[in-house]
């Protein structure tokens, strides 16, 4: 029987994709099949395996009908646990309109998609995820890919291993702790962002006052933390 390292080669000048964990760029074998792939590299401790996590939340979003990268295959492989996904071809962080948005130094996102069509899908996204009884918990604009779709973005899941998964929809408080996340800083984004959420129907109070205050918190969490620890990037 082939193991999984033996499924799994990668070039000999990696790509590495950012992150907290090792994210590398592969070629899987599937039979006589060749998939250009991500192999997420975690150390396995403590009792707790990220890679099986980040596949059985993989499997559980496909079930739902919520976009993430292929799941191809998950497994120890010495003191590591991997996760292997298919590669998106052409995907971009979403991010990358957010750092246009401020201002930031960054070449900007090459996909044909503005700012608002960008907020409005990932509103989209995020009421999927929780009406589907998803909590996401890193629902950062670094953990959404962005492809070309037929009708306008298609927005992908990556980065897992945090997320619930439940049979019924989430509570408020979670909802508006997911919609804290993604890097909208300006006041005016974060009620677009909140009206497509929620719409056909009014923003909730509770939700237009949680939401801007969470992310306030994050922002200077974030700030705190590259600080004291200007070595992590």
């Amino acid at each position: 029987m082939t193991s999984l390292a033996d499924s799994v080669t990668f070039p000999a000048a990696g790509v590495r994709h950012p992150g907290r964990h090792e994210v590398l760029e592969a070629t899987f074998l599937r039979g006589r099949e060749r998939i250009e792939a991500v192999v997420k590299k975690v150390q396995v401790g403590d009792g707790r395996d990220r890679a099986q996590r980040s596949w059985e939340v993989a499997r559980a979003l496909v079930t739902r009908g919520i976009d993430t990268p292929e799941p191809l295959a998950v497994g120890l492989v010495g003191g590591e646990g991997w996760y292997v996904a298919r590669r998106l071809e052409g995907a971009e962080q979403i991010r990358r309109w957010f750092l246009k948005r401020d201002g930031a130094g960054s070449p900007p996102p090459s996909l044909p998609y503005g700012f608002e069509e960008i907020v409005t899908a990932l509103a989209r996204l995020a009421r999927r995820l929780h009406d589907s009884g998803v909590f996401f918990r890193d629902f950062t604009d670094g953990n959404v890919l962005v492809t070309r779709g037929e009708s306008g973005p298609r927005l992908w899941l990556v980065d897992l291993d945090r997320a619930r998964v439940g049979d019924a929809p989430i509570p408020f408080l979670p909802r508006c702790r997911d919609l804290a996340r993604p890097g909208l800083n300006r006041p005016e984004d974060l009620k677009l962002l909140l009206f497509r959420y929620f719409e056909p129907g009014p923003v909730p109070p509770a939700a237009a006052f949680c939401v801007p205050a969470l992310r306030r918190r994050i922002v200077l969490w974030d700030d705190f933390k590259a600080r004291v620890r200007p070595w992590r990037k």
